[in-house]
């Protein structure tokens, strides 16, 4: 309250010289008042020239008066007799320097420069400080409703969720939550698209949707309170809209641990968001991941019901071609060339079949993308071979008139991407598999009824006829060593995925003991080796088409027979890291050398070769679970090699010599003569060589 202070003497001295003399009478309010947003803000002080009113009765004393319009708080100082501006220590000044006439100019002089230039700072960072509280969603966000010319094609039933959501009058934040790539981010900017159109209802009519960067806000805080204070000008700035401002957070599992400084009961984003969030006075979506989801937002219950979950699903095939037709202008415009519709089709289909560590539509996406560059880039070089060094310079500079991005140019990405060659993409399914068995048995000699077991199993799958999750095929295959087991898979991987190379070999002798299982799909976290992966897990991620081959499977851990139950009953295995890997488009081999006794007595004529494969299948049976035999597409037995197969097998790998040496100048020829020494000196009835 304003009290009347009656005219009374009063000195205080500051030091040789200086003091402080009050004898005016003076109406005061309450010594500390603050008064809020008053338009002007005053200091007085001792000033000079012509920046100061100069009155002189008895004694020099000189007025400066600063006037600011800032809407900032003042705080009346009883000292001066005056409202100040908060947190300026040069109000004082003025007052410290009433002094006797004649030492005034001196020590004016020399704080002058201070007194100017240190208000001046003070008040410019207060200044600045109330401009930067009015900015912050204009500092540390990005405003999309204004921003939302582009087209978002489908995810109409999730926006339609989130717009239902948003418009409770409690609980009214969405959590988008899927794998990375499914189109999140996307379906927020639908949501500013329908609100831009007007096509929400009342409640919605005129909000702006505000994508909230937490990197920008924690970026140069370099003292505590600087991100706390950020954040609540965001959260305030977004209450007052009353309700017209959406705020979208990216990745909102960092909004935990965002700001603070580590330890237990520290203040972060989230913490410092909950109370808005109850209240119900800011609308809120956020994006995460499964696992950002599960090891985040879960473990803090507060914040997890003040969101509702909207799971977003990977779009299909389908689905996936109608947002590529509805993209496809604008990558038109972009590259200046036009796309096939064909090649769309080929892009959502090839995706899906090859590129399987990645989600529908954005590796769709990504792939016709990749074309039309990879499309211009062809083209251009092509230009340069003909025309010379000058075209290449007016071509780059220009989109190449007339380019059409047809499927070709999407199986050449796709093969870069893969490391499958073209002419694998591009041959029609059902041209391969109709000649498997012909062109397997080229490779394969002497073991017809395997051969064909193989091949049908495969067209069986191919032909939709076994669970789509699991593998192409799944087999056992049982016999002596050297009778053909790992060229028949070898054929395979050439013949299926155009190169030996996509073959994946384990000894499963290295897989004994407790910790075999951690060796083949990763350590979980915490444990040694975590960081390194699995080895079986993190080769089929890299190569998702390929043939594994599991060689002396019987001499394997027993857990990880378990493991290899799940695996072909599911067609996926997780890793140590909670990733999924998926191998519905490998095909699994593993063989064994069980029973191999039976079948050399059988050949040998001391038993019929029927008793020697049911001898066979009962160590077999005895050995392996039943779960993991009656999970296996087919149980293939290898007879040993007649001595007129071995023969034809020592031409076929005796060619491949020959042809090896010719292209260092040595010319080799074999007789027939030669080839039976070679038999005789390698053949015994132990082992008996199929492969070079």
């Amino acid at each position: 309250m304003a009290g009347r202070v009656q005219k009374k003497k009063r000195d205080k001295k500051y030091g040789p010289g200086v003091s402080v003399s009050d004898t005016d009478t003076y109406s005061a309010p309450r010594p500390g008042h603050t008064r809020k947003r008053h338009q002007h803000c005053q200091l007085e002080g001792l000033g000079a020239a012509s920046a100061s009113t100069v009155e002189q009765t008895g004694r020099c004393t000189c007025t400066l008066r600063l006037r600011l319009c800032t809407g900032m708080g003042e705080t009346y100082d009883p000292l001066l007799g005056t409202w100040v501006v908060q947190g300026t220590v040069f109000h004082r000044l003025g007052a410290m320097l009433t002094c006797s006439q004649g030492r005034i100019s001196s020590i004016w002089r020399r704080v002058e420069p201070l007194v100017f230039v240190g208000t001046a700072v003070s008040l410019g960072w207060a200044a600045w400080r109330y401009y930067d509280r009015k900015a912050a969603l204009r500092t540390y966000g990005r405003h999309m409703t204004g921003k939302a010319v582009g087209l978002v094609v489908g995810r109409d039933d999730e926006i339609d969720r989130v717009i239902s959501i948003l418009c409770r009058k409690t609980k009214n934040c969405a959590a988008l939550v899927g794998p990375a790539g499914v189109g999140k981010t996307a379906i927020a900017e639908g949501l500013a698209q329908r609100i831009a159109t007007g096509k929400v209802p009342a409640a919605l009519a005129g909000a702006r949707v505000v994508e909230v960067d937490l990197g920008a806000m924690v970026a140069g805080t370099k003292y505590r309170g600087m991100f706390e204070e950020r954040m609540k000008s965001v959260i305030k700035q977004a209450e007052n809209a009353g309700g017209k401002i959406i705020l979208f957070i990216d990745e909102m599992h960092t909004l935990l641990g965002a700001g603070g400084a580590g330890g237990r009961g520290v203040t972060d984003a989230s913490s410092m968001l909950k109370p808005a969030l109850a209240r119900g006075r800011i609308r809120c979506v956020g994006a995460t991941t499964f696992d950002g989801y599960r090891n985040y937002i879960e473990k803090d219950p507060a914040l997890e019901r003040r969101f509702q979950k909207v799971h977003i699903e990977e779009p299909s095939t389908q689905a996936t071609v109608g947002i590529l037709r509805g993209l496809k202008q604008q990558y038109e415009q972009h590259h200046g060339l036009e796309i096939q519709d064909a090649a769309l089709v080929a892009a959502a289909q090839l995706a899906g079949r090859y590129i399987t560590g990645r989600q529908f539509p954005d590796k769709a996406i990504d792939l016709i993308d990749e074309a039309c560059s990879a499309t211009i880039k062809r083209l251009i070089q092509i230009d340069n071979q003909a025309e010379g060094l000058n075209a290449k310079h007016s071509r780059s500079a220009n989109p190449v008139k007339g380019a059409t991005v047809v499927p070709n140019d999407v199986a050449q990405v796709v093969s870069l991407w893969t490391g499958i060659p073209v002419c694998t993409l591009e041959e029609e399914d059902k041209d391969k598999l109709i000649h498997l068995a012909d062109r397997l048995h080229e490779r394969v000699v002497g073991q017809n009824e395997a051969v064909n077991v193989v091949a049908e199993a495969v067209l069986r799958s191919r032909a939709g006829l076994n669970h789509p999750g699991q593998p192409i095929g799944s087999f056992l295959f049982l016999g002596s060593t050297g009778v053909g087991k790992t060229e028949l898979a070898k054929a395979l991987a050439e013949q299926l995925f155009a190169s030996e190379k996509m073959l994946v070999r384990f000894d499963m002798s290295e897989y004994v003991g407790s910790g075999s299982v951690l060796r083949l799909v990763g350590a979980p976290p915490s444990h040694q080796g975590c960081d390194d992966g699995g080895q079986l897990t993190e080769k089929v991620r890299r190569r998702p088409y390929s043939v594994i081959l599991f060689d002396e499977v019987e001499k394997a851990d027993p857990s990880v027979l378990n493991v290899f139950i799940q695996l072909l009953d599911d067609g996926v295995l997780t890793d140590g890291k909670g990733r999924i890997v998926n191998f519905k488009n490998t095909i699994i081999i593993m063989t064994s050398n069980l029973g191999a006794e039976h079948l050399t007595a059988g050949m040998a004529g001391e038993i019929t070769m029927d008793a020697a494969r049911d001898l066979l299948m009962k160590q077999v049976q005895k050995h392996f679970k039943p779960e993991l035999l009656n999970r296996l597409s087919e149980i293939v037995v290898f007879e040993p090699l007649l001595h007129d197969k071995l023969k034809e097998i020592v031409k076929i790998q005796m060619k491949s010599i020959i042809s090896r040496v010719a292209d260092k100048g040595i010319s080799l020829f074999a007789s027939d003569a030669v080839l039976d020494v070679i038999l005789s000196e390698s053949h015994t009835t132990q082992c008996m060589v199929q492969g070079p």
